[in-house]
């Protein structure tokens, strides 16, 4: 009698043995056998979901989203599909997306380690600050020895303003692999935040050691806190803008304008950072048309209006077809290519102005009565812009008690519902409802603040506007302030009329508002 003789599947033989080449490195082998696999088996879900990793590390990211969703449309209970396809989502910043792909990977396997990273991730990049922090001590809980999760772990509780327990997860990933840069320079990160200086430089220099870019801009930034610009705007070069170096975002379509000593030339600008970023450095606009050139500026619509005077309407969205130009730079390397040290800032204000048609409304709206003082409270609520340098409005209240102050909301948008939403105990005089309600950012506000007599704000970019427009602006900031407000100082350099209001220790916003009220009754602007 013949023996019964189990014959395996020779498509999963072949996508077996693809799995095995993808961890050689072997690929375009794998691919092969994926191939024969599917000619034997067009249903085998895994090897459509083997072909989109192969697809996405050979950088062909829209095929492999497709492999995937094919092999989850022949096989939903697949949650190593889920998860690749989570992190290729998050490569391309489609974090909603991700995150639902995550849920449905999980609902068939929920304690895979790597998935929880992965979701620790995408919750900070959501801003969800605290569920990425459970998410990343829930992979360590299931993989203990997992340096990533613990940098993940570490990002976001220094995102959070939790910087001692952040310098604990960052160690701890140094401590599990010696040579991670990325941990290396968060260890930097965190330094800087305490103010243990030394200790951050040394990292940061160990970080760039290993390659890590980042920490080279750590290193910049760090230099120029520290007031040393020359240095600092050279490591400021290696900065990342949405992903990528800024040679990188810029592309080689122009070269590199070299600054003043250039020939006259039509220069591409390009915003590389946030609101702020753009307003302190749209300074540089008349210097360039002084050095003979023609800058054009690549930037978001809504800051056409407020910004486009000053380049004599030579601002566009998208870089206009029909205009070649000779060079192009990043707005924030201009301070580099200009020379630009602590002792010569160019800091003539204004450089930008209210329109003045919007003047009269806001003037009388606000009134005449009292020390009117504009109160902004909430920055950006995006993570990366740091939520931490943000107070809540309640603790504008020693400024309230100082007689003669009335506060005037300049707040718009994300923040304002502090408002109405658990009221402070003091009164706070809220604009009309189309305050900043258009399309273009901070006409109103700038109208406005030509009616007040203080502006008073976080670190922000309505600070920044204030001190371009030349009115008086006091800014509180917290104890690990950013590198333009340098360390130590209660006034900028790149704003005369602007004054610096510094927590004491981390989260004391207390102290801050507590000085604002003396010096506000000891100064002439109470009288």
């Amino acid at each position: 009698m013949a023996s019964a003789v189990q014959i395996r599947d020779p498509a999963l033989a072949l996508y077996d043995e693809a799995c095995r080449l993808v961890d050689q490195g072997r690929d375009a082998e794998a691919s092969n056998r994926l191939d024969a696999a599917l000619a034997l088996r067009p249903d085998l879900a895994e090897a459509f979901s083997l072909g989109a990793y192969i697809l996405e590390r050979g950088g062909k990211a829209e095929t492999a989203l497709r492999f995937y969703e094919r092999a989850l449309d022949l096989k939903p209970a697949l949650p190593a599909a889920w998860f690749n396809l989570a992190k290729l989502l998050t490569r391309q910043g489609r974090f909603v997306e991700a995150l639902a792909a995550l849920d449905k990977g999980a609902m068939f396997e929920p304690d895979d380690a790597d998935a929880l990273n992965t979701r620790s991730a995408v919750l900070r990049s959501l801003w969800r600050l605290d569920e990425s922090v459970a998410a990343a001590r829930a992979a360590l809980k299931r993989r203990p020895v997992f340096p990533e999760a613990a940098v993940n772990l570490g990002t976001a509780l220094l995102k959070s303003g939790r910087t001692e327990p952040a310098l604990a997860a960052f160690s701890k990933a140094v401590a599990q692999r010696r040579d991670y840069a990325d941990a290396i320079c968060g260890q930097g990160l965190a330094l800087r935040a305490l103010d243990r200086l030394d200790e951050a430089r040394a990292a940061f220099e160990r970080a760039v050691k290993l390659g890590c870019r980042e920490a080279v801009s750590g290193l910049g930034c760090l230099d120029l806190m520290l007031g040393d610009f020359e240095r600092g705007w050279e490591g400021y070069e290696a900065r990342w803008v949405d992903g990528k170096s800024i040679a990188e975002a810029l592309g080689v379509r122009y070269p590199l304008w070299r600054g003043p000593c250039s020939p006259p030339q039509r220069v591409l600008v390009i915003n590389d950072h946030g609101l702020g970023d753009t307003i302190q450095f749209a300074r540089y606009f008349p210097m360039m048309i002084a050095a003979g050139a023609e800058p054009h500026f690549l930037c978001p619509a809504k800051l056409h209006r407020l910004i486009g005077p000053t380049l004599g309407g030579r601002i566009f969205e998208r870089e206009p077809a029909r205009v070649k130009f000779d060079a192009q730079i990043a707005i924030s390397s201009l301070p580099r290519v200009f020379g630009s040290r602590l002792d010569s800032v160019p800091a003539v204000v204004p450089y930008l102005f209210a329109e003045e048609d919007r003047i009269p409304r806001w003037a009388g709206e606000i009134g005449a009565e009292g020390l009117r003082i504009g109160c902004v409270w909430q920055g950006n609520a995006n993570p990366e812009a740091d939520i931490a340098r943000s107070f809540a409005l309640k603790e504008l209240a020693p400024l309230a008690d100082v007689p003669g102050v009335r506060l005037v909301s300049l707040q718009s948008g994300y923040g304002e519902q502090q408002l109405w939403v658990d009221p402070p105990a003091f009164p706070v005089q809220r604009l009309s409802a189309d305050y900043d309600a258009g399309g273009h950012a901070f006409l109103d506000a700038a109208a406005a603040m030509a009616s007040l007599d203080l502006v008073v704000t976080c670190d922000t970019s309505m600070a920044h506007l204030a001190g371009a427009l030349g009115r008086p602006v006091w800014v509180a900031l917290k104890r690990d302030s950013e590198w333009r407000w340098l360390r130590g100082r209660d006034d900028s350099p790149w704003y005369p009329t602007m004054r610096l209001f510094r927590q004491k220790t981390p989260g004391d916003w207390g102290s801050v508002f507590a000085a604002m009220a003396e010096a506000l009754r000891a100064s002439r602007i109470s009288a």
